[in-house]
């Protein structure tokens, strides 16, 4: 069974270079996270029983630092084009907020029950996804706006040559 043509890496990219920006990107966002609420808050508004709004304001931020992260990695041609636009950062919002609370408050299992017993019930879990997605989306979006518009074709098609393999090319980027 091979790896679908979507979640290859870039051509030419070692797997410790590609393992380097999984490893970055969670950094990323796991400094972004603690940071912002360590600045804006303190620590402890991270905690379990805290209330919603430092932890919403502290993954956006996070939201922020891992897409972005990211976004930079899929200029340089590191991780894998698909995965870098889409896959990486949400996994990584989903998980590293959740795994540092874990790791220093402990794990919240009545919480978790409750959210999962009534997931379609309960409107405040797709407030704290959007704020872990939403304004990554944005940034990177922006992000990766701005390089593009930077590049003539010449330097579009080069970066593709370069970049992304030829079946990926062929399935993808060739009309």
């Amino acid at each position: 069974m091979s790896l679908p043509i979507g979640l290859a890496p870039f051509a030419n990219q070692s797997r410790a270079a590609h393992a380097g920006v999984l490893v970055g990107g969670a950094l990323a966002c796991l400094i972004g996270y603690v940071g912002a609420a360590g600045l804006l808050f303190e620590l402890g508004a991270l905690d379990h029983g805290a209330p919603d709004g430092p932890r919403r304001v502290a993954s956006a931020v996070a939201s922020l630092a891992c897409w972005g992260f990211y976004a930079a990695a899929f200029a340089r041609g590191r991780g894998g084009p698909v995965t870098d636009a889409s896959l990486y950062p949400v996994t990584t919002v989903a998980l590293v907020p959740t795994a540092f609370r874990w790791v220093a408050f402990g794990p919240a299992w009545d919480a978790y029950r409750d959210r999962i017993a009534l997931f379609l019930f309960r409107p405040e879990l797709f407030v704290d996804a959007a704020a872990l997605i939403l304004p990554g989306v944005a940034f990177a979006v922006g992000l990766l706006a701005v390089w593009a518009a930077r590049l003539d074709e010449s330097a579009i098609d080069a970066w593709q040559r370069e970049h992304l393999s030829a079946e990926f090319r062929r399935e993808f980027v060739e009309e």
